[in-house]
């Protein structure tokens, strides 16, 4: 008996030590971040966490401080479109924060939103602006959307981040929280092992895919967005897969709009400001989907309910559609990027940075010739080189 003891006693020293080993191993190759400011969770590959998901779930804990927040929500054409470093460099007033998830629709959108606010005080939260980026994409519903046999009809990434490492359990009225909130950086700090670990495995199958097939990962570089060039076969391959992915014949959920203004009204009454961007996409994509006039009279609407409320603003991109400027249906170049950020830059520069209480900005339309009112039209313009 006494020896089967010691024998435990022996196996469990054994893996505590190997945790701190492998704890310390995290923290010599992958430094803890600091605690405030900036940060792409773009950039996840690059870190401890692997994917934006994950990141954004693990890692969003920075956002609870008292300072000015710029926070970019959105699918991938928010998180490829706007260069978080960029409209850093432009804003000295604020911090700038990518939170954009590829994949997303309005409603994972609102549940990152809620991951951020869960971490926050009353008085941080007043310092937030959301930038909500938007298209006729993301507005499907999320047990369309979110069907993949590995997971839980209608759970998002944000869902399975949350059960991954036991952080919420799952119920029938949905998840709930097992680690409360404000012990977030405490839990990820017990999990950095398991981090590390995954993350070899992640670097593992990479090289191999190396070998085989001479890239690291599927997703296209910036100097292959640059040089891509749609056909028509390309083109109809994308009308063909939004047609299948909509899960409509030719209109956007009116749930997922319900979900968009109740954020954006929860958003302005607590104090925050929110600047909704109508994201361009290719003029083809735009006038040859079904989904497109649904999604503008959806807009309308959005802005003749929000537009004015001084914390609220939507600037104008809608000249920004050159077909040559997108590697495919929605996504922007690289340089086309640039000028999206610089445009956001200037457009959070006279909202954020300049406002005064006595002159706040007005709502600018995308679209001024859709939505007519009796204010002057405010529109954000920049150098398109």
């Amino acid at each position: 008996m006494k020896y089967i003891l010691r024998q435990s006693a022996l196996t469990l020293l054994s893996f505590a030590f190997l945790y701190v080993l492998l704890a310390g191993a995290s923290f010599l190759v992958f430094p803890d971040p600091s605690s405030a400011g900036p940060r792409d969770f773009q950039a996840a590959e690059r870190t401890l966490y692997m994917t934006v998901p994950k990141y954004v779930f693990l890692g969003r804990s920075v956002l609870a401080d008292p300072d000015r927040k710029i926070i970019l929500v959105g699918a991938s054409n928010t998180g490829v479109g706007f260069r978080q470093k960029l409209v850093q460099s432009k804003l000295g007033c604020a911090n700038v924060s990518n939170l954009a998830m590829g994949g997303a629709n309005i409603s994972e959108v609102k549940q990152v939103i809620n991951l951020v606010h869960e971490v926050q005080t009353d008085r941080e939260r007043q310092q937030n602006t959301f930038v909500i980026g938007i298209w006729f994409g993301m507005f499907v519903d999320s047990d369309v959307h979110f069907s993949d046999g590995d997971r839980h009809r209608g759970e998002t990434d944000v869902d399975i981040e949350r059960y991954r490492y036991g952080f919420y359990r799952r119920t029938p009225d949905g998840p709930v929280a097992v680690l409360p909130p404000q012990w977030l950086d405490a839990g990820v700090m017990a999990i950095r092992p398991f981090l590390l670990i995954e993350k070899v495995a992640r670097e593992a199958r990479a090289g191999v895919n190396l070998l085989l097939t001479g890239r690291v990962s599927a997703q296209r570089t910036d100097d292959e967005r640059e040089s891509v060039v749609m056909s028509d076969a390309d083109k109809q391959k994308a009308l063909a897969y939004w047609k299948e992915s909509m899960g409509r014949t030719n209109d956007i959920s009116p749930a997922q709009v319900d979900v968009l203004k109740q954020t954006i009204q929860a958003l302005l009454s607590s104090g925050e400001n929110v600047v909704l961007v109508d994201l361009p996409i290719p003029a083809w994509h735009r006038d040859a989907s079904p989904y497109e006039p649904s999604y503008r009279l959806a807009l309308k609407d959005l802005l003749r309910e929000f537009g004015d409320q001084p914390n609220f603003l939507s600037p104008n991109m809608a000249d920004l559609d050159n077909d040559v400027d997108y590697s495919d249906e929605v996504h922007a170049k690289r340089h086309l990027a640039d000028v999206w950020s610089i445009r956001l830059a200037n457009t959070l520069d006279s909202f954020v940075c300049r406002q005064k209480p006595d002159n706040a900005p007005r709502v600018t339309t995308l679209r001024s010739s859709e939505l007519m009112t009796n204010e002057p039209q405010r529109v954000s313009t920049v150098a398109g080189n």
